[in-house]
């Protein structure tokens, strides 16, 4: 009798299980060396399978998704942070243009430009990979 791949489909979760006979698992081990991409395939699929849901990666997912929110909370920290600072810069020169007086050492004009500074600096850094590292320093998160 000629033995076939759909026949060893057959008998691989007996196989894999230990719950196969000896002849059967030396019939599924033979097949394997005749055919070893199929053991290649076959041994790659019973280890996925195998370390598929669990509680270690019910773990790993929880722990991402308490990353991906503190870095999508971080972010809009960083957003509103710049728009506050944008803000400033710009009550700081609104109050300047009353005054009048432009000059580069006017007090009004500088504040504003530093607050703008400071704002498209925080809107650029919201964009990074790692957003929440700029409290997580000095705030001990």
């Amino acid at each position: 009798m000629n033995v076939t791949r759909d026949v060893i489909y057959d008998l691989l979760p007996a196989y894999f299980s230990g719950d196969a006979s000896p002849d059967t698992q030396a019939l599924v081990e033979e097949f394997f060396v005749t055919d070893p991409e199929f053991g290649r395939m076959a041994r790659r699929f019973h280890t996925l399978s195998t370390s598929g849901p669990g509680p270690a990666n019910d773990a790993v997912e929880a722990n991402r998704a308490k990353l991906v929110f503190s870095r999508a909370r971080a972010s809009m920290k960083l957003k509103l942070s710049a728009i506050a600072f944008a803000l400033g810069g710009l009550f700081a020169l609104v109050m300047a243009g009353f005054v009048g007086e432009f000059s580069f050492r006017h007090p009004g004009l500088i504040i504003g430009t530093v607050f703008g500074g400071m704002a498209v600096a925080m809107w650029l850094m919201s964009y990074s990979s790692r957003p929440e590292w700029w409290y997580a320093t000095f705030s001990g998160e």
